[in-house]
């Protein structure tokens, strides 16, 4: 009897991974995502961008009573870029959904470091910054990020989350672990 090799669904990344019902077209992006993103950017607090040079003596417990967290990332010329987002927390590391191809994926796969700090929803830091790294997950590895961001987000993630199913934007799922980093990777 010839051994058969489970193949992977046509339809998207996701199929394997915690939203089996999803249907991305890969690379999809949000209608008007990358102007938004430019006048977020734009239009930060400047607290928020002050962050990267703040002391870092920030907590994962202070981080996990708020209910947005920011998330600064770094550009090739080292230039902080802070986004607020919605992160849970799963066995001392959180998890954050966001676009496969949204810029701070691409930061985070050419430099892993970041800082996170509670903050509004507006960006504006609510507390000193913690130095964390950050990574993509894929298939199974997404069922604990799903679970997590579910238990913690209640309506409003369910009707976001409708919103991209329908659109079918290429969702995913970073990692981010709360860590020092080491020497030659500090900016």
């Amino acid at each position: 009897m010839a051994e058969t090799v489970p193949q992977e669904p046509k339809h998207g990344p996701d199929s394997l991974g915690a939203r089996p019902r999803a249907r991305p077209v890969p690379g999809r992006r949000l209608p008007a995502a990358i102007p938004s993103a430019r006048l977020a950017a734009r239009t930060a607090p400047h607290g928020a961008r002050e962050l990267a040079d703040a002391q870092r003596t920030g907590s994962l417990a202070e981080i996990v009573r708020a209910k947005r967290t920011l998330v600064v990332t770094y550009r090739r010329d080292g230039t902080p870029v802070p986004t607020p987002v919605w992160a849970a927390e799963a066995d001392g590391v959180l998890y954050v959904r966001t676009e496969r191809a949204s810029g701070k994926v691409k930061r985070l796969r050419r430099d892993p470091r970041m800082l996170i700090a509670p903050c509004t929803k507006l960006g504006r830091p609510l507390g000193a910054p913690l130095e964390a790294s950050g990574r993509m997950l894929t298939g199974a590895q997404e069922l604990p990020a799903e679970a997590a961001l579910v238990s913690r987000y209640g309506f409003g993630r369910w009707l976001f989350e409708r919103t991209m199913d329908v659109l079918r934007v290429d969702m995913g799922y970073l990692e981010i672990t709360p860590g020092a980093w080491r020497d030659g990777e500090a900016s």
